[in-house]
């Protein structure tokens, strides 16, 4: 077993290199280079929170780039600061932040620092109204717009809830799936802000369930008068941020699911394996994640790099033995406040080599896994890779004032930014254990996409694009990024 071998060396050697990386920690003051001399650097005096009303002032402090007392070479002072408005920003807990500074009566090289804040909506009683289908234009099209295929329900979603950064959340959708969800995050278990835990509860059936995958299309199987699938989904996970742009985190879970037994034993002996119409086994995790964007759902500039390592089976069952490396890693860069460009790649290792069940052999075209102009395919595989590469445009940008029509404060004003979008995209996946009909597998996937990119706030984000693949297919897609 050489590459379970390589490759924990390899994560070793990255987290060393990571963790050497210069950054704060929480707690810790910003000096920026000793040998600077006095008169070259500034001092935060004192820094001042205006307008929070829920949010703790000292999770408002983890959260900076700098704190009181810190020493920071004078020509950086400026660029410390928009770190911390993003840093503060991407805390989703906050609207909008000004940020100010003032020397007025200290002295030379000496500053207070004040921050106005308006806290966003933290209460999203939201309904439910979800397609059941991989993205809007599968559903359109391919599903030919089927109510059958929509989710309705309600979801509660209190973020902020103590005022520490925590988040609960409940809900109950029927429709095409019928699923119950509870789930509670702490991010901040110890003073030091460096521990947090989440708990994960999921129950879900639906009378329609994809039982293959042929010429790159999903199969589905369907019976009106029983549940075809059934899943159990617990979590509870454990993350380590001693400094502000990386954590670590450990997640344990467990998973069982019941499939009809037309899928086990006619449609596909293979979903579960053996013919089995059922699957029960632990799963344990651990992700490293280093996030330096400016936006997260929108990044402008910076760097985010996630890898990733998950065994599902741990000898307990025995009906399920898998173990899987995954990366990410995306880089953007301004050329000038209008032009941003951004590249990435993404990959997918399956270390235990042997056939896993249907589910689980996903590779291109789930999650955030997407290549363009493959929106209406799918490609599963042991393994994949993915690169792209991409160039912003920004067209304009202005602040809509909505007044008193809006009777939440928080909602009331919207920035709003318009910009062009390039993308070019290719991927490919390892597919040993698929059949000739899928002739997307084991080939080069290239496509590229011009459109229309609109963000509202900070970081809801929707885009029209025309998209174009290498066989030839274009067309128009919508897709949505709402960070609800």
């Amino acid at each position: 077993m050489k590459c379970p071998v390589l490759l924990s060396f390899f994560l070793l050697i990255l987290w060393a290199n990571l963790a050497a990386a210069p950054e704060n920690s929480f707690g810790e003051q910003h000096t920026g280079n000793d040998v600077v001399a006095a008169t070259d650097t500034i001092t935060v005096v004192d820094i001042f929170l205006k307008g929070h009303k829920r949010t703790r002032s000292k999770v408002i402090f983890r959260e900076m780039t700098f704190g009181k007392g810190a020493r920071i070479p004078a020509d950086d002072f400026e660029a410390e600061i928009a770190l911390t408005y993003s840093a503060l920003m991407n805390t989703g807990l906050f609207a909008s932040i000004a940020i100010s500074h003032s020397d007025s009566l200290l002295g030379p090289g000496k500053e207070t620092v004040t921050i106005d804040i308006r806290e966003t909506w933290y209460i999203y009683p939201v309904p439910v109204f979800s397609l059941a289908d991989r993205n809007f234009n599968v559903w359109w099209r391919d599903q030919n717009r089927s109510l059958d295929r929509v989710n309705v329900g309600g979801k509660l979603s209190y973020y902020n809830f103590t005022g520490r950064r925590d988040r609960f959340k409940i809900g109950l959708t029927t429709g095409y799936t019928r699923e119950f969800e509870a789930g509670y995050r702490l991010p901040y278990l110890n003073k030091a802000g460096s521990l947090g835990a989440e708990i994960n509860y999921e129950f879900l059936r639906r009378r329609e369930q994809n039982y293959a995958t042929s010429e790159n299309k999903q199969l589905f199987y369907n019976n009106p008068d029983e549940f075809v699938y059934r899943q159990t989904r617990a979590d509870i996970s454990l993350t380590y941020r001693r400094r502000l742009y990386v954590s670590h985190k450990l997640e344990f879970g467990f998973r069982s699911a019941t499939i009809s037994d037309t899928i086990a034993a006619v449609l596909n002996p293979d979903f579960f394996g053996a013919g089995r119409n059922s699957q029960q086994f632990f799963r344990i995790g651990y992700r490293f994640v280093n996030d330096r964007r400016d936006v997260r759902n929108y990044p402008w500039k910076g760097t985010f790099l996630q890898a990733s390592l998950v065994k599902e089976g741990v000898g307990i069952t025995g009906e399920r033995s898998g173990l899987t490396a995954g990366i990410t890693y995306r880089k953007f860069w301004p050329l000038n406040d209008k032009y941003s460009i951004n590249t990435g790649v993404a990959g997918k290792l399956s270390l235990i080599r042997s056939k896993q069940p249907f589910l689980e052999n996903r590779a291109i075209g789930f999650g955030n896994n997407g290549v363009v102009g493959y929106q209406f395919y799918v490609v599963d595989g042991l393994d994949m890779a993915i690169w792209r590469i991409g160039i912003r445009r920004e067209l304009f940008k202005t602040d809509l004032d909505l007044g008193k029509i809006v009777f939440i404060p928080a909602f009331r004003y919207i920035p709003v930014r318009v910009l062009l979008a390039f993308q070019f995209n290719q991927g490919i996946s390892n597919s040993p254990f698929v059949d000739e009909s899928n002739e997307l597998n084991n080939t080069l996937l290239t496509g590229a996409s011009l459109g229309l990119d609109v963000v509202l706030f900070y970081d809801m984000v929707g885009s029209l694009q025309y998209n174009r693949n290498h066989l030839g297919e274009g067309g128009v897609f919508l897709a949505l990024s709402l960070n609800f």
